[in-house]
């Protein structure tokens, strides 16, 4: 299996990067780490995508969903 590390453009204070691995049947599977602030806080599974960009885009969408639904719950 082949890993991809890849940077993710975020809004300010986050930070972020992913890395994707080809699996036998040709899939790419994956996790999105997500720092806020500088400190690491989550990281999101990619689950199985046919294509390389399919798995990015899935990236896409699962961090930036993610960071929309963080950013609007109340501070605690």
């Amino acid at each position: 299996m082949d890993s991809t590390p890849l940077a993710i453009d975020l809004p300010e204070h986050w930070t972020g990067s992913f890395k994707l691995t080809q699996t036998a049947t040709g899939a790419y599977v994956g996790m999105a780490s997500l720092s806020f602030g500088g400190i690491p806080r989550w990281v999101l599974v990619i689950t199985p995508q046919l294509s390389l960009d399919a798995a990015m885009e899935r990236v896409r969408l699962r961090v930036g969903h993610f960071i929309r639904e963080r950013d609007l719950k109340p501070k605690a």
